[in-house]
């Protein structure tokens, strides 16, 4: 019988994403093992059909107490916390969890029994290779495994359906432009995005625009393009259906972001664009594991750093973003193999 481990990363959809590695590196080093994650509650359908998750624990904002005598319920070995924040961590601590792993950054981090050193800040490695070091006491090899999420059949074709009320017929490249950041990352400006997009449909490509939460671009983007796309309103289909339709996608393209991350996790090619401040960089935040190992399915577009301060994401072209994307879709599409 495996031993029971607990992943904590209850912070937003490209972070869990970033973290499905770890899951996969325990189940590979542990086939029989129970592994349960703890998210947030919009974050865990993230994690749904996923072969290397048993179990979801949701974080709605319980008392230590209570989230303590939650996990002490479920008799976990192993607790490895991705993204230690004080609740969890005292909950850990007094749920009696034999083994507690997290990054030595906090003060409450004393309350691990494994401590981790590591710079997150500083940006030398990328934020999943943070994740799988974590690892580490546990004597499981460092190995990077690509970021997951699973997608049933009817779900592929119920965002086909959607795509067809929208008048895509599929016999052009759908290309899935999302221009949003959620306030997490330096953002390409909104006109570049625009132009990018007429530009892609005049070389005969179907343009769909994605937004989230507060991301509705719709009314501007009619009133400056030449030519108008289909939208997906922002907030109007949930992170799977989005998840779904760029699944169905030949191309997405987006700032450094949540949503590029889904479409990294179901397979389809992508193109971003990233500012080069350190906390911004690919290097920590891009396509993974692409990005460190070098992939030609995911493009990555860097502003130039010229030294400064702040670096203009605004600088990197619509000329240059475009030669990727148009690069990307020479080639022959692939198989998207995360399919439940």
């Amino acid at each position: 019988m495996g031993k029971r481990y607990l992943i904590i990363r209850p912070d937003r959809v490209g972070d869990v994403l970033l973290t499905t590695p770890v899951g996969s590196a325990l189940r590979s080093h542990d086939p029989s093992a129970y592994i349960a994650w703890l998210v947030r509650p919009y974050t865990a359908p993230l994690l749904e059909h996923n072969p290397h998750v048993n179990e979801t624990i949701v974080d709605n904002g319980a008392s230590v107490k209570t989230l303590a005598l939650a996990i002490r319920s479920l008799r976990f070995d192993v607790a490895i916390v991705a993204y230690p924040r004080w609740r969890h961590v005292a909950a850990l601590w007094r749920a009696g969890v034999p083994r507690r792993i997290g990054p030595a950054s906090k003060l409450y981090s004393l309350l691990f029994t494994d401590q981790i050193w590591q710079h997150r800040s500083a940006g030398t490695k990328h934020e999943a290779d943070y994740n799988l070091e974590l690892l580490a006491p546990l004597n499981i090899p460092f190995k990077r495994f690509p970021t997951e999420l699973y997608l049933t059949t009817e779900e592929k074709s119920q965002a086909k359906r959607t795509l067809e009320g929208h008048r895509i017929s599929f016999r052009k490249p759908v290309v899935v432009i999302h221009p949003g950041s959620g306030g997490s990352s330096a953002r390409w400006p909104l006109k570049r995005f625009m132009e990018l997009g007429d530009r892609l449909q005049e070389t005969g490509c179907d343009v769909v625009i994605t937004g989230g939460p507060g991301e509705d671009y719709q009314y501007l983007m009619i009133d400056n393009m030449r030519r108008i796309p289909v939208f997906v309103a922002a907030g109007s289909v949930s992170l799977r259906e989005l998840a779904s339709i760029y699944a169905g996608a030949d191309l997405v393209v987006s700032n450094s972001t949540g949503p590029l991350h889904l479409a990294v996790a179901v397979g389809v090619a992508t193109v971003s664009i990233y500012s080069a401040i350190v906390t911004c960089h690919p290097r920590r935040w891009g396509p993974y594991p692409a990005y460190p190992e070098g992939n030609s399915l995911h493009q990555v577009a860097v502003a130039p750093d010229e030294g400064t301060p702040q670096v203009d994401i605004g600088k990197v072209s619509v000329e240059a973003v475009l030669k990727l994307c148009e690069a990307r879709l020479a080639m022959k599409p692939p198989i998207n193999a995360s399919v439940g």
